[in-house]
Formats: structure tokens, sequence, C-alpha cells
């Protein structure tokens, strides 16, 4: 009887260990992915608040220092640009806001579908983004 030594690995065990990364680094990217549709979401809907709270000032301020008498339109809003709070991301807008006395009300166009959806799920918002778009309504407490 022959005895025989193994040495080193046979092809079948380096193919299953590479089948088993590549089904890691599928998923890793795909959480990775999502991971930054989450951050890009919560960055711009961090914005958006913020720019609310200006605008909601603004109008209290306004409101408080300015009788129904004077004469002219009414508060001003200030653009997104003017508000001091940086640039937005690429490809992301805010509508023409409606604040109200207890709310402000805003279109919040998304650079992506995924990014909109990711941002309907931190909202518990369950409508479709299919324009990339959601109504964003932000009440004052």
């Amino acid at each position: 009887m022959k005895k025989t030594q193994e040495s080193g690995r046979s092809m079948v065990e380096m193919l299953g260990v590479l089948a088993i990364i590549g089904v890691l680094s599928i998923g890793g990217i795909a959480g990775y992915s999502m991971a930054m549709n989450r951050y890009r979401a919560n960055e711009i809907l961090d914005r958006a608040t913020k720019y609310a709270v200006i605008l909601y000032a603004g109008k209290q301020t306004y409101d408080a220092t300015h009788s129904s008498a004077d004469e002219g339109s009414g508060y001003d809003a200030p653009d997104f640009d003017e508000s001091g709070l940086g640039d937005l991301p690429a490809d992301t807008t805010f509508g023409e806001p409606t604040i109200s006395a207890d709310s402000v009300t805003m279109d919040v166009t998304f650079p992506s579908v995924d990014v909109c959806k990711a941002a309907a799920s931190i909202l518990g918002k369950t409508e479709a983004c299919t324009d990339k778009k959601i109504n964003l309504v932000l009440k004052q407490s």
C-alpha cells in the first residue's frame, strides 16, 4: 500500500471559496448602496427642516413686527440660496413653500427615485416616488 500525502487545496475547494466571497460582496455592495441613499435622503430632509424653521421664524417675526394695517404684499420668504444653509445636493430642488400658522409645506424633488424612496421610508409615507417628488409638511410644535 502506498500512502499519498496531500498538499494544497483542490480546485473545487477554491471555487467554493470564490463563490462565497462573491455572494458576500454582492450583499455588501447592495447594503452600501442602500446606506448611501438613506444618507442622502437624511441630508436633504435635514436641510428642508432647517429651511422650514427659517421660513416659519421669519414669518412669525414679520407678523409680530407688522400690523395688518401696514401696506405691502406681506412676508417675502427667502430662497434656499439666501438661507445660508449651503448648497443642496445635485438635482435636488425645493418647491415654493406655503407657510401657515402652524406648518410649512413644500415639494421636495430628490436626485433619484431610490433616494426619494429612502426619504419616504424615513418619513413613514407609503406613496410611490415615481416622479422623485414628495410633498413635505413640517408642523411646528
